[in-house]
């Protein structure tokens, strides 16, 4: 039976997600931004397509026109060949830049953006034959193996069913001129790759769903790991018991500082003390300015000495003090009366003096 402390049931705490992204590992779905790209590349088709057919179409022309006097010299021949590029490549940029920026924003949207060079250093482990035979038996490869199963189910079902419902136009289009001919395929097409893409594009989705619930998994911790890390951000112990020790330092001369404010000490006796202060002009209640246990009980009942500070010996009021009364808080309101005849007795103690 496996050890349930070796079990990764936690989820990755914000450090190991930071370090996973600095290595350049996110959640990605090349399915989701492939079909999303096909759509957009779609649309544009639709929108400037016509501008692409006209340019073919005078290209055609020319080129059966017979014209030979490009060939009547290499510059010529070089001169209109650079001339075509330069056209197909204006009449092709926006369909290339529609591709680059649906790519690459699709890509951020899924896993924000990040740059780093860490995925591009070599890795020789890929040339060794058991790593290379593990990944290609590995959980991922059966899941590509099916997404490209379901993507081939898909697009045959799609085509079929759209070409069966569409023989009576593909009939007709016997009956068509050259210009209608084409304009008729050209529709069928479009339509099927249309309707091919939106598959595409729910598969992409569930592969997007799938590569988050993947990648999640893939980073989740032990029990062990989790407290491994927080120990580690912390730093090193003896850094931090310094750390704290000088920090409980500096809070306990605080509160000794606060101690000569105080009007009474109420102990216990020997084992603890609480300070209480009181202002009838700026508080609308006792407070407790110190308290402490053992050394410091010690401690406070030396400085109410030196300062002249009542110390008085009620040791069940002195305990629930210390025990319900954080520092620097009022008393609770069960405890009115027996800190109200505390602090009549200490005033009447003053005038007698």
């Amino acid at each position: 039976m496996a050890d349930a402390s070796s079990e990764k049931t936690e989820m990755p705490t914000g450090r190991r997600l930071t370090k996973a992204r600095e290595a350049g590992k996110v959640p990605q779905s090349s399915e989701l931004v492939s079909s999303v790209s096909l759509v957009a590349l779609f649309a544009t088709v639709y929108l400037l397509g016509s501008h692409l057919a006209q340019w073919m179409m005078a290209s055609m022309r020319k080129a059966l026109s017979c014209d030979r006097s490009v060939l009547d010299s290499s510059g010529l021949f070089l001169a209109h060949l650079h001339d075509k590029m330069a056209e197909a490549a204006l009449i092709m940029a926006p369909y290339l830049l529609v591709l680059l920026v649906t790519g690459v924003g699709i890509s951020i949207w899924i896993s924000g953006w990040h740059v780093t060079f860490k995925p591009l250093e070599p890795k020789f482990n890929f040339f060794n034959p058991s790593a290379a035979l593990g990944s290609m038996f590995s959980a991922s490869t059966g899941v590509r193996i099916l997404v490209s199963l379901a993507k081939l189910t898909i697009v045959s079902v799609i085509v079929y069913f759209y070409l069966r419902n569409r023989m009576e136009d593909i009939v007709a289009l016997r009956w068509a001129w050259s210009t209608e001919l084409v304009v008729g395929i050209m529709r069928l097409i479009f339509g099927a790759l249309l309707r091919i893409s939106i598959g595409l594009m729910i598969i992409g989705i569930a592969d997007l769903l799938y590569q988050k619930w993947k990648y999640i998994e893939d980073l989740k911790m032990t029990k062990q790991e989790v407290k491994d890390e927080f120990r580690s951000m912390e730093g090193p112990p003896e850094i931090m018991r310094r750390i704290r020790q000088k920090q409980f330092e500096i809070a306990l001369q605080r509160m000794m500082q606060e101690v000569p404010t105080a009007n009474v000490v109420v102990v216990n006796p020997d084992h603890v003390a609480v300070a209480l202060k009181y202002d009838p002009k700026t508080m609308g209640s006792p407070i407790v300015v110190a308290k402490g246990a053992d050394k410091v009980c010690e401690k406070i009942k030396e400085i109410a000495r030196a300062y002249g500070v009542p110390i008085l010996r009620r040791p069940a009021l002195a305990r629930e003090l210390f025990a319900t009364v954080d520092l620097g808080r009022a008393i609770p309101e069960a405890l009115f009366v027996a800190v109200a005849e505390i602090l009549a007795l200490v005033l009447r103690l003053r005038r007698n003096r």
